[in-house]
């Protein structure tokens, strides 16, 4: 069986400012590994796998990120991968879409593997075994999803509540957006719960399907779009006019909540969608004092905390959770715990139009 990767990669991991940001989101660095979390996703998902063989992959990413993304995927040895450009951010549902259309009309793909570009995986054999197992059901028909064994109430992801099992995952009963912290310890203690990691295994036919039943106003566009679109070379820039009209709305909401064919297959890989700054301390090599750090830094007297130098010496002394990023043209103190402040501190700067730090 043929699986063509689809790897999104238009985010800008706003969470991660002032190192990430539009230009050069988290995705295009190499925060977890000496090579980008890009090119740790693609060589991820290529060769073969036993019975199933990886076509070259599709990158779904935005014009600013098309160039340093091409460059390290030459680098890398993965020039072989195809760039689908978007002109305008229109969440999950449009990019499940075109990996479908785009699919169906790839020669040998019988099935997408549509997966985040910036997410760590610590067990990459792992992985791939939960994708042979997932590639049983989407052969099916199913739309399957991957949960990820929670070990903490955590309210920062959406979670799967399985339900009858099926070959080698289970049904899907429900799944709940990212749910407040007496739902989510509720969750852990009642067990049949994961946590949703945002990669999906389906058949272009099953998903096209599904859409044309339940969103087909997102379906249309992006054919449209991609008939419009300008090709060069390996390189599709999907129509901007049609692609605008194209509604603003997640897979998970347009279509998995709402099909009968959902499945879930558990995956204990080491996951990690590395969405703050904790996220990041937590999968990086520390010191005894559980400290983190990358780049000129120290730490004095100091305990539990990340730091990022980028041309200057730093020092952490005497302090407890914190990160400390300094890049040549902003520094960030926060607290390791508080991802959203940051979020907070990047909505303000978009209001003082400050184009320059973002």
């Amino acid at each position: 069986m043929r699986i063509l990767p689809v790897i999104m990669s238009g985010g800008s991991g706003t969470r991660l400012w002032p190192l990430s940001r539009e230009g050069m989101p988290k995705q295009l660095q190499a925060l977890t590994s000496d090579d980008s979390m890009l090119v740790e996703t693609a060589r991820r998902v290529s060769g073969q796998v036993g019975a199933l063989e990886f076509l070259p992959p599709l990158i779904i990413l935005n014009a600013k990120q098309a160039d340093t993304a091409r460059t390290q995927l030459g680098e890398a040895g993965l020039s072989d991968a195809r760039l689908v450009v978007e002109p305008v951010g229109r969440n999950t549902a449009a990019v499940a879409g075109a990996a479908a259309e785009l699919a169906a009309a790839t020669d040998g793909a019988d099935l997408v593997l549509l997966l985040p570009a910036d997410h760590y995986i610590r067990d990459v054999d792992a992985f791939r075994d939960a994708i042979a197992c997932g590639s049983e059901l989407a052969g099916e028909g199913r739309l399957v999803t991957f949960g990820i064994e929670p070990n903490e109430p955590h309210t920062g992801y959406g979670y799967i509540r399985r339900g009858e099992a099926t070959g080698p995952g289970f049904d899907v009963r429900a799944f709940t957006e990212k749910p407040d912290a007496e739902t989510a310890a509720r969750f852990l203690g009642a067990g049949g719960y994961y946590w949703n990691a945002g990669i999906f295994l389906f058949a272009p036919d099953a998903v096209r399907g599904e859409m044309e039943r339940q969103c087909p106003d997102v379906l249309d566009a992006v054919r449209k779009a991609i008939a419009a679109g300008l090709q060069v070379g390996d390189r599709l820039d999907l129509d901007a006019q049609a692609f605008a009209r194209c509604p603003s709305i997640s897979f998970d909401y347009a279509v998995m909540e709402g099909t009968e064919e959902a499945a879930v297959v558990p995956a204990d890989i080491g996951w990690s969608d590395v969405g703050s700054f904790d996220a990041l301390w937590q999968i990086r090599d520390k010191d005894s004092a559980g400290n983190a750090g990358t780049g000129e830094v120290s730490f004095l007297d100091s305990r539990h905390c990340f730091g990022f130098a980028g041309n200057a010496r730093l020092v952490l002394c005497g302090v407890r959770d914190l990160v400390v990023v300094q890049t040549g043209d902003a520094v960030l103190v926060a607290d390791r715990n508080d991802s959203q402040a940051i979020k907070t501190v990047v909505e303000q700067l978009k209001s003082e139009g400050r184009a320059d730090l973002l």
